[in-house]
């Protein structure tokens, strides 16, 4: 890749092929197939960000900005061919997807020449759709030089409000949080009580709390170099959960309706709004990862050892069950797209062979759909893959 500055001319070539380049955006959009990308994005991509925002920056505010902002719009044309891409199957959308990711990294890597002076809301908006680009697009750990770019944007205080810097905080912070329950690694974003957010105050908020929460339980818990946890850090990590769950309001209630959807293995079990079960998923997400890093309060005998394994895989299957059923019962991309991260993580804790069949159908499906890369996923809940 070269390190040319990003074209500033009428058209620019790629393979061979012109695109409008998007160093004045109004003139970009006046090119359709800009606008067609533009558009889509608004109309089906936007969502997958404002998952937990009732204030939907990323639809409302994003588009606005993107008007006046060359990389903001080449992040989202980017992120918008992309998809198209691995929806439609049709390289022609690759070739463009290339064209503007490889414009968004020139113009990151030009602002952060000078910190001081980028516009921390929409370049981080930016980071986040590239980085949703580079998971589709090419793999999920295919991310380096965007924690780099996060890592500098960090260095300035985020002070979390309800403004497109904090959406785009959340945002990354969830990437950050699917990328390593996938993976079962640790985030790349270090977390710390000063990174908490406020009290919950509105219903949205607490979708945010609990994935401060969960941030934090990963870290500690599934880094390569972490210790094992102490009891009174356990049981400090616990309380904080219960309390939690404990806290959320009446919206927060699942409502059960057998026969609502189409015959399955899982039980109905809907919600009123996207947060709600982004929300669940990552609060049975958080205790499935506590119950394994549970220390033992005392040596155990062989015949003490196996009922403490067989309650330890009664409580991790319920917990993936649950998120299972949360997901099959949602027809929401943007649910299903930020549920990839526990279903990887949690799926092969239900032994249920029907219902492990079940998923992977609906994995293969939503990942058609979404555009996401799920085959890890589905194949760890193939009957070779079950654990026992």
């Amino acid at each position: 890749m070269s390190t040319h500055s990003p074209p500033l001319t009428p058209a620019a070539t790629h393979h061979g092929t012109e695109y409008t380049p998007t160093e004045r955006p109004e003139y970009a959009l006046e090119d359709p197939q800009v606008a067609k990308l533009f558009r889509h994005y608004i109309g089906t991509l936007a969502a997958w960000y404002d998952l937990n925002d009732s204030k939907r920056h990323f639809k409302d505010i994003v588009p606005v900005r993107a008007r006046y902002n060359p990389l903001l719009l080449s992040a989202i044309l980017a992120f918008s061919a992309a998809n198209q891409h691995r929806t439609l199957g049709e390289d022609a959308y690759l070739e463009i997807a290339e064209f503007y990711h490889y414009d968004s990294v020139c113009r990151l890597i030009s602002l952060t020449k000078n910190i001081d002076s980028i516009p921390l809301g929409e370049t981080l908006a930016a980071i986040c759709l590239l980085r949703s680009y580079e998971i589709i697009a090419q793999n999920v750990s295919s991310q380096s030089h965007l924690q780099g770019c996060y890592s500098l944007l960090a260095s300035r205080q985020i002070h979390l409000t309800a403004d497109l810097l904090s959406a785009g905080y959340w945002n990354y912070l969830r990437e950050d949080i699917t990328v390593a329950l996938i993976e079962q690694r640790g985030l790349m974003i270090t977390l710390s009580d000063q990174n908490a957010p406020p009290h919950p105050t509105e219903d949205a908020d607490f979708a945010n709390y609990i994935t401060f929460l969960l941030g934090k339980i990963i870290n500690r818990c599934l880094s390569v170099d972490s210790s094992a946890l102490s009891s009174l850090e356990w049981e400090a990590m616990k309380a904080d959960l219960d309390k939690f769950i404990s806290s959320l309001p009446p919206s927060f209630d699942t409502i059960q309706t057998p026969s609502l959807g189409r015959q399955s293995s899982f039980r109905f079990t809907w919600t009123l709004r996207s947060w709600h079960v982004s929300t669940l998923h990552y609060y049975h997400t958080a205790m499935g990862i506590l119950w394994l890093a549970q220390p033992a309060t005392q040596p155990l005998k062989a015949l003490q050892r196996i009922d403490d394994m067989e309650c330890l895989r009664r409580k991790l299957e319920y917990h993936a069950t649950e998120i299972c059923a949360l997901a099959i019962s949602s027809a929401s991309a943007p649910v299903w797209v930020n549920a990839f991260g526990p279903i990887a993580f949690c799926c092969g804790w239900i032994h249920d062979t029907k219902k492990r069949m079940e998923m992977a159908e609906e994995l293969r499906k939503w990942g058609k759909l979404t555009g996401w890369p799920v085959s890890s996923i589905v194949d760890a809940l193939l009957p070779s893959n079950m654990v026992h």
